[in-house]
């Protein structure tokens, strides 16, 4: 595999495979207009770093996006998201990304890697391959705001 930072000529394809891939794989509604909006988001904002990993014919797998975070004793790199491409998952292929990911952390002087993670057994098991873990001292909150 090859891996390489996501650039804005990368953006198209990578739209459509994940529009392809959340559509049918966890049935969800994204558009071309909103799953652009949200990746290029990342992409575009400071200090991020969005990557994207190949095959040997140049074929887009999946990619990750996310970005570095400051904090008062120690730099961190925030993963918004990870995705390996339908027809390529169970092949190592998100775990050697994720790698990939923490190497090039390191190499940006950070010292942590967080991520909000689907709290199911295959995401769990997943990322606790890697030594991931949950946190016992954050939790995610969230409000669904009513239209007035």
């Amino acid at each position: 595999m090859n891996y390489r930072m996501m650039t804005e000529k990368d953006l198209e394809c990578v739209v459509e495979r994940n529009i392809e891939y959340y559509n049918t794989v966890e049935d969800c509604c994204w558009t071309f207009e909103k799953a652009y909006k949200r990746i290029h988001q990342v992409l575009t904002m400071e200090d991020s770093m969005c990557m994207v990993q190949l095959d040997d014919s140049n074929t887009i797998t999946g990619y990750l996006m996310g970005y570095f975070k400051e904090f008062d004793d120690i730099r961190g790199y925030f993963l918004e998201e990870i995705v390996i491409f339908k027809g390529f998952q169970g092949k190592g292929y998100g775990t050697d990304f994720l790698k990939i990911l923490e190497q090039e952390v390191v190499k940006s002087g950070a010292s942590i890697i967080e991520l909000n993670s689907v709290n199911d057994e295959m995401h769990k098991h997943f990322y606790s391959k890697l030594s991931y873990y949950e946190t016992k001292n954050f939790v995610m909150m969230g409000k669904f705001l009513e239209e007035t």
